[in-house]
């Protein structure tokens, strides 16, 4: 039996999943008034902790990447409409925890936050964070649930959350870089210039002027042509698509 308090945490969790591609973004004026009327701790100027957390956006990118490459059509995807499953993903990362996106995400997220190194802009944002998956994550296994049914609650029973303590076992379809760039380029855009946008602000910070360093310019312009060609190769051709084995 559903009681109302899930019931209405369900409801929260399904208009949070599809504002999910923008409801994180609320947190980039508060990024930008600590930046640029608080203390900026010095960590901030050092070019170690710039390259920790651009590694750490990386890493959290390269993570999506291996867990969208070999997920079925029809799942993990970035609908924004309504959840969508034409399958149960129980093998690759999906064996090891049941949201290893979101787990991504989190990693992206937390070297976009830590960028500043103010720890409560990190710790607020990641507060925001944590509030909007765990009712999306609700919402999502609610769904899985009433599609699936026994086969959803026997993952579940051995399968953690987000934490990669479960049994390992690989993915039935192979690794597809076709897959990978038609659905994550947005994610990678997205990301950069999440990224970049801190840096633009350190930069006003430290010299008195809004902008960027040239090189970050070209890097941008090169990531959002990057991104336009794979959106008309997307919606234009199907050269993007997983190509199945002979």
């Amino acid at each position: 039996m559903v009681t109302p308090l899930e019931r209405t945490l369900r409801r929260q969790g399904n208009w949070l999943f599809r504002h999910r591609g923008w409801l994180p973004l609320l947190v980039v004026p508060v990024v930008g008034v600590a930046v640029l009327t608080g203390p900026v701790p010095e960590l901030a100027r050092s070019g170690w902790w710039q390259a920790f957390c651009g590694a750490l956006l990386v890493v959290g990118a390269a993570v999506r990447a291996w867990i969208v490459g070999r997920v079925p059509e029809g799942t993990s995807g970035r609908t924004t409409r309504e959840q969508v499953a034409e399958a149960l993903n129980t093998t690759g990362a999906y064996a090891l925890m049941r949201h290893p996106l979101y787990v991504a995400n989190a990693l992206m997220w937390t070297a976009v936050l830590g960028r500043p190194a103010i720890w409560w802009v990190w710790l607020l944002g990641m507060m925001w964070f944590v509030l909007l998956y765990e009712r999306i994550m609700l919402a999502e296994e609610a769904f899985l649930l009433e599609r699936f049914r026994d086969e959803f609650r026997r993952w579940a029973e051995q399968t953690p959350a987000v934490l990669p303590c479960g049994d390992y076992r690989p993915a039935a379809l192979p690794f597809s870089w076709r897959q990978v760039l038609r659905r994550e380029y947005s994610t990678w855009l997205a990301a950069l210039t999440a990224f970049a946008s801190v840096e633009a602000l350190l930069f006003w910070r430290w010299t008195g002027t809004p902008g960027l360093p040239t090189a970050w310019w070209y890097g941008l312009a090169v990531a959002a042509l990057g991104a336009l060609l794979l959106r008309l190769l997307k919606y234009r051709t199907r050269w993007l698509e997983r190509r199945t084995p002979q």
